[in-house]
């Protein structure tokens, strides 16, 4: 948990986040880009999937558990964006960021979100 919540998010590296997010069993593609200041949430790192050619900016945070959650998983498709200091949590279903999707600056998306889509705000909506 250390390594994970204090180390890795302050490695001002992106190859050496990206490497030490694999060795603690974080499913992720190439070509991604993890900002610093992320916190992946560790609970089970295999339920986070990240496709490859993915960005997720400055201080993005995932959640995939808690107080009467069980834990489900969070895929995030190739291409996908996410914008700074975005907050992903899954639910009762397993949540899905599609392909070539974008996530707005400061959003929190809570539900799946289709390929293609750009969604901003807090709760996430998608935008025209």
């Amino acid at each position: 948990k250390y390594i994970n919540v204090v180390i890795v998010p302050n490695i001002p590296f992106n190859g050496l986040r990206i490497r030490l997010y694999r060795l603690l069993g974080f499913k992720i593609g190439r070509g991604v880009f993890i900002g610093m200041k992320c916190y992946l949430d560790d609970i089970e790192p295999a339920h986070t999937k990240i496709g490859d050619n993915v960005v997720i900016s400055y201080g993005c945070y995932f959640a995939l558990h808690g107080k009467g959650q069980s834990r489900k998983s969070i895929t995030i498709e190739d291409s996908a964006y996410l914008g700074m200091r975005s907050n992903v949590i899954s639910g009762k279903k397993d949540l899905v960021i599609g392909k070539k999707s974008i996530v707005g600056a400061c959003s929190l998306v809570n539900k799946s979100v289709r390929s293609g889509a750009t969604v901003v705000g807090s709760p996430a909506r998608e935008i025209g």
